[in-house]
């Protein structure tokens, strides 16, 4: 049997797989932005305005990836955060922070919430691209804590 004689596994075999990434963010344009580019990427987008919302899609998803901004109506992303990264079924979820503060938000907090990444919108495009396939290639984490 030659190597050739494997059975076709199809177009499909060679996509990568479809990953779930939530957006918690309240600013329509950003949460629409940040939308059209994951899924001109092939990734299915959940989206949520407040941080109640995003808790219960992220507890009954379990996404591959949050985007979570800092400055939301409800509770602040920093505080939906560490809710996240205490919960054994959430914990190993990254989190992508975002928040127009830019420079002048706050490291220690940003560090001591849990998130895994930092990005101050605006956006740079070419950036946050790069920044979500940074995590979307990388193979889950386990979900035993």
């Amino acid at each position: 049997m030659s190597a050739c004689s494997q059975p076709f596994l199809g177009t499909d075999f060679w996509k990568p797989k479809q990953k779930r990434v939530l957006i918690v963010e309240d600013n329509h344009l950003d949460a629409a932005l940040f939308g059209a580019l994951l899924e001109s990427q092939g990734h299915l987008v959940l989206k949520a305005a407040n941080a109640t919302d995003g808790l219960k899609l992220a507890r009954e998803n379990e996404p591959d990836l949050i985007i979570m901004d800092v400055k939301l109506p409800d509770i602040s992303g920093f505080e939906a955060t560490r809710t996240l990264k205490a919960e054994d079924a959430t914990r190993n979820i990254p989190i992508i922070v975002t928040s127009a503060y830019g420079p002048f938000a706050d490291k220690d907090e940003l560090r001591e919430c849990g998130c895994d990444a930092y990005m101050p919108t605006p956006i740079e495009i070419t950036g946050f691209v790069n920044l979500i396939h940074s995590f979307l290639s990388k193979p889950p984490a386990s979900k035993t804590g």
